[in-house]
Formats: structure tokens, C-alpha cells, sequence
């Protein structure tokens, strides 16, 4: 099964997120990297607290990751140049799986849309997910990633018209995301037979296409029940984060053991 993990990049830390990315990526399709944003609207409370952990606890792990000299502690929470750099230190240690960035709108045009456009593809990151900019929305922005290569990920939603949704179809780049519920993110303990009714109407408008289904997948039963139902993989963020935060005590954590726990869930899904 093709699997692409969400991780919430500075959650607790940028190391503690440099070592899960180094513990998923033999298991993964792909990786999602999460740049944190304080109104996630698409986000349940799972990964909101995440986010609210990477943006408001110290970094001091952080400068790890960092290539400069500087050793002060950072004392507002991970930023988008950080996590630029965590990547860079990824692909300098050989982790080849392709990145995709999920983030907001507001993350990007404050840091300059172009050259945020330009960093990603210098620190070779593949993709781009915004839940708030619907496609065809800035087609300017559009333009520009497909000069820098960089592949906007567009999401399609139980209540998407046909029309609407083969027209984003018929403009995948790296693969379509399916959002399986009318929602939040979160994990969830079952299956709706909706859900899986709205992965069979989408598949044959996409008979060669790449469909990944997120929001409220927790365990392997489930992945496959939505493979089954026609999609190529599935996207798990929340039940990561689950896995972890139960051992983050005072912005710390038990890391030995946690990416233990990740790695095992990582291989049952992969394996499904």
C-alpha cells in the first residue's frame, strides 16, 4: 500500500520532527511536512494542539538542524525558515523520499510567494498542499510553481460537483487528495460507508490518476477498505500524532521509545 505520513514539523521540536521524518521515509510514498499556521481551519483539535506546541515552545533543539553558528535558544517556536533548513539537512543525508509541503495561504504570501516557490525547489521539495486557495483560485500562483516545479496537491471533498472534480482531476500533477469526510482532520474509529461510496464515484473519473485519502484514517483495516474501494494509498496525520504526544511531558519526550512506536505503526500500514 502507498502510504504518506503527516508530520507537524517542530512538534515538540525540530529534532524530535527530523528524526520522525528519518523514521517514516522507508515506509513512505511520500511525506507530508507540516508548516504550522495558529488558524488551521481544515485541522481537528489533534493537530491544531500540535501546531500551537510547534509555534509557542522553545526550540532549543532546533539549532541541530540549523547550518549556521548561532546557539541561542529560539524562543518563539519552529518558522518556515527553520524547517527550510531541516529539509536541506534531510536531502544532504541521502533521504530521497519526495516531500510535499501542507500549509495556509497566509504562511506563504508572508513569506513572499516566489520566493517561497523558489526556496522549496532549492531545498527539493516536490509538492504543495493549501486547503484554503481552491484550484484555479490564483492562477498566477499556479503559473509560478509550475516554473519553479513545484506540483500544487488539490483537494477533492465528498460535496465537490462531478464537474468541478473532474476538471481537477484532469489537472493532477503528483496525485489527488481525497478528503473522505465532510470535516475536520482526526482520527476516526470507523469507516463510513459514505466515505468509501465517494472513493468509488471518484475512481473511474481518474482511471489513470494517483488518489490518496485522508482526514479520520487510524489503522490499517481501514487503509484497506479505501484501497479496495479504488484509491492508491492513504494519508495519516492525526493518529501520529496520537502515537507521540501521549509521551511529550513538559515539551519533552521519550524519543528512543516513540520512534519505536511510529515505525511499527508505519510498517503495518505500508504493509496492509
Amino acid at each position: 500500500m502507498k502510504f504518506i505520513p503527516y508530520v507537524c514539523c517542530g512538534d515538540p521540536n525540530l529534532d524530535f520532527t527530523y528524526k520522525v521524518v528519518k523514521t517514516l521515509a522507508p515506509y513512505s510514498h511520500i511525506i507530508e511536512l507540516g508548516i504550522p499556521f495558529s488558524d488551521p481551519i481544515a485541522d481537528g483539535k489533534t493537530i491544531q494542539a500540535a501546531a500551537n506546541r510547534a509555534l509557542t515552545a522553545g526550540q532549543k533543539n532546533a539549532v541541530n538542524i540549523r547550518h549556521d553558528s548561532h546557539d541561542d535558544a529560539l524562543k518563539n517556536g519552529v518558522n518556515t525558515e527553520q524547517i527550510f533548513e531541516m529539509v536541506k539537512k534531510l536531502r544532504s543525508e541521502k533521504i530521497a523520499v519526495p516531500f510535499v509541503f501542507m500549509t495556509y495561504y497566509n504562511i506563504i504570501y508572508s513569506y513572499d510567494s516566489e520566493k517561497f516557490l523558489r526556496a522549496m525547489n532549492e531545498a527539493n521539495v516536490q509538492g504543495l498542499i493549501i486547503p484554503d486557495l481552491p484550484f484555479g483560485e490564483d492562477k498566477e500562483f499556479e503559473k509560478l510553481a509550475e516554473e519553479y516545479e513545484i506540483s500544487i496537491i488539490n483537494l477533492i471533498a465528498p460535496n465537490t460537483k462531478e464537474e468541478r472534480a473532474k476538471e481537477i482531476l484532469n489537472n493532477e500533477k503528483k496525485f489527488t487528495y481525497l478528503v473522505s469526510v465532510a470535516g475536520t482532520t482526526g482520527a476516526r474509529g470507523e469507516v463510513s460507508e459514505q466515505s468509501l461510496e465517494f472513493v468509488k464515484k471518484i475512481r473511474p473519473l481518474a482511471p489513470n490518476g494517483q488518489l490518496f485519502v485522508g482526514f479520520g484514517i487510524s489503522n490499517a483495516e481501514q487503509a484497506k477498505k479505501f484501497v479496495q474501494a479504488g484509491a492508491d494509498g492513504v494519508i495519516v496525520g492525526s493518529e501520529i500524532i496520537n502515537i507521540y504526544s501521549k509521551y511529550i511531558v513538559n515539551g519533552k519526550i521519550d524519543e528512543n521509545k516513540v520512534l519505536e512506536e511510529i515505525e511499527k505503526f508505519a510498517e503495518v500500514i505500508q504493509s496492509a
